[in-house]
């Protein structure tokens, strides 16, 4: 399953924000948001935005080594769709004048100026079901982007379970040949991962695995990002639970 479209990235970014802007703006800005308790409603728009700032500098002065913005939400979520629209405009125009294939720093195996727009609209899209969940509702997605996004996820897997900087909270799913298999029943795509010692290795196809977890695209993407629990009325598991749960423990950000 390749990639999607530079297009489709830049179209689902812009509609993803406006979206979570919608969401968030209407809620109590100091409520905590449940899938993220360390957070307020605040605290999530303040990362997301500053996301956006920090890519967009990467991108525009086509950095070779990580650059966080300091950027804080503003004071009044009246003015958060806004801030967070003209962050993500701001991403895409870099990108387009840098081009999708421009080297830049990642922390990624993937080092263009593209990984920031595919890897910033999952993270994005990932924290609009946080704000929805928090105002007691859970939204969509379209299939084939939950599948992309369950791509993303592998990969983040594969690159921070072997990152030799700073600590990261998917060391631990470094294994000695563990395998999991997660399947989308309205999808055709199968992911295969492995626990090696040098890390997770992924690829598509379907094989033997000592646990499967099959459900619905949208739910295995919040599943892999810790936002829904694997329970039997919305994901089947069937093997070895325990490397699942072990996958889960250790896959934080």
């Amino acid at each position: 399953m390749p990639w999607l479209e530079h297009e489709r990235y830049e179209s689902e970014f812009a509609a993803e924000t406006v979206r979570f802007a919608s969401v968030t703006s209407a809620l109590d800005p100091a409520a905590r948001v449940p899938t993220c308790p360390e957070w307020t409603v605040r605290d999530l728009v303040g990362h997301v935005g500053r996301g956006h700032r920090s890519a967009t500098t990467i991108v525009g002065q086509r950095l070779t080594g990580p650059q966080l913005s300091d950027a804080q939400a503003p004071g009044d979520p009246d003015t958060w769709p806004e801030w967070l629209t003209s962050g993500a405009q701001g991403l895409i125009a870099a990108i387009r004048e840098a081009g999708f294939d421009q080297p830049v720093w990642t922390w990624q195996r993937d080092g263009t100026a593209g990984f920031w727009l595919r890897r910033l609209l999952h993270d994005e899209l990932v924290h609009r079901f946080d704000a929805e969940m928090t105002a007691g509702r859970t939204g969509t997605v379209a299939t084939d982007l939950a599948a992309d996004g369950i791509c993303d996820l592998l990969d983040t897997a594969s690159a921070l379970s072997r990152y030799t900087g700073r600590p990261t909270g998917f060391r631990e799913l470094a294994g000695t040949g563990e395998t999991l298999r997660f399947g989308a029943t309205d999808h055709p795509a199968t992911w295969l991962a492995e626990r090696t010692p040098d890390g997770v290795k992924w690829r598509y196809g379907d094989g033997e695995a000592a646990v499967s977890v099959s459900a619905p695209a949208r739910e295995l993407l919040l599943m892999l990002n810790r936002r829904v629990e694997p329970t039997p009325d919305r994901i089947q598991v069937t093997g070895d639970r325990t490397l699942l749960d072990h996958w889960l423990a250790h896959s934080i950000f």
